[in-house]
């Protein structure tokens, strides 16, 4: 064998060395794109993790970039409050500045990116200060240059924007307060996009009708169908459909009390739910807000981000169709995270 040929047969094996030895993060996410699906997730809290992990390698263990990757996932919405305790920031920032530098040290995520990529994760934030914007509405639109694509609009109890599914304030529950109707005004006036999780049902049409004007999509980031797991906070079949008209999405989520109140939950309740969310509302408007990092599970077989995978093959197993896990799983969160067209209705 001539020493050029040596050369070439030795370059061939250390070739093949290195792609089964020596592999990255980036062919890790590949592989599990290959055979599973790319994975937007419109409900990872790293902002309530940084404590734990500010590197956002590991957070809990549920959805660090470690898993997420290992998981095929190709972009996340990260929500955040104004605050993260009581004490008051000026200017009100409270873990935004945290949370974007822990995004750029880790140079594993580009934030509010539409540009398709195999070596980064696309990051989406969302604004969880329905207070802050009672406070300062004109900040809507100062929090739309800071990045914000989504804001949440409830909270656990009834706030001076809307009424929550869960309020216990006496009283007749009502919807948007005339701060809320103004907040919502504003944040469609900018292309922000409303985040319905939490509110009552009435807050919900208000908002609605509001965005069928701006021809705006609506979402709910975390939220279930209530016809199988009855808990105020998921959603009635009239909202899912109501929130499909605007062309938006429901996410559905593994969050504790929302996917088997009162049960323990398993990777079956999460395929239940989203086959029926999607013969209600339409393929074309049911996304992914599991909750990792911030309230999801424990669900038996899908713990972390790297089940993924897992849930996919499960969902066609169970007869969904593989080009409605792909508009589940990453296509529809695309599209309205990016500002692309509206499905047909």
């Amino acid at each position: 064998m001539s020493e050029r040929a040596t050369r070439a047969r030795w370059h061939r094996l250390f070739a093949l060395f290195a792609s089964g030895f020596l592999c990255s993060a980036p062919a890790a996410a590949e592989r599990a794109r290959a055979e599973g699906v790319p994975v937007i997730d419109l409900r990872v809290g790293f902002s309530y993790s940084l404590g734990r992990d500010p590197s956002l390698a590991t957070g809990s263990g549920q959805a660090g970039y470690v898993e997420l990757a290992k998981g095929g996932v190709v972009g996340v919405l990260l929500p955040f409050p104004a605050h993260l305790d009581e004490r008051p920031a000026e200017p009100p920032l409270g873990s935004y500045l945290p949370l974007r530098a822990a995004l750029a040290a880790s140079q594993r995520f580009t934030v509010d990116h539409c540009q398709r990529s195999t070596t980064e994760i696309s990051a989406w934030l969302e604004l969880e200060a329905p207070d802050e914007l009672v406070r300062e509405p004109t900040a809507v639109g100062l929090w739309a240059e800071r990045g914000a694509r989504v804001f949440a609009i409830a909270s656990e109890h009834d706030n001076e924007l809307t009424t929550a599914a869960t309020g216990f304030a006496p009283g007749p529950v009502t919807g948007l307060t005339r701060a809320g109707r103004d907040v919502v005004s504003r944040i469609l006036s900018v292309g922000g996009i409303v985040d319905v999780s939490g509110a009552s049902e009435l807050s919900i049409d208000e908002v609605v009708q509001l965005a069928l004007k701006a021809k705006l999509p609506v979402i709910a980031t975390h939220s279930n169908a209530r016809a199988l797991a009855d808990q105020p906070r998921n959603l009635s079949d009239a909202s899912l459909r109501a929130i499909a008209r605007t062309g938006g999405l429901i996410g559905a989520t593994a969050a504790h009390g929302l996917i088997a109140p009162g049960r323990s939950a398993t990777l079956e309740h999460v395929v239940r739910q989203i086959l029926y969310l999607v013969r209600v509302a339409g393929a074309e408007h049911v996304a992914l807000g599991i909750g990792f990092e911030s309230g999801a599970g424990p669900v038996r077989d899908f713990e972390s981000a790297r089940d993924f995978p897992r849930l996919a093959r499960a969902l066609r197993a169970a007869g969904l169709r593989s080009v409605d896990v792909q508009r589940v799983f990453h296509d529809n969160a695309w599209r309205v995270l990016c500002g692309g067209p509206r499905p047909r209705e």
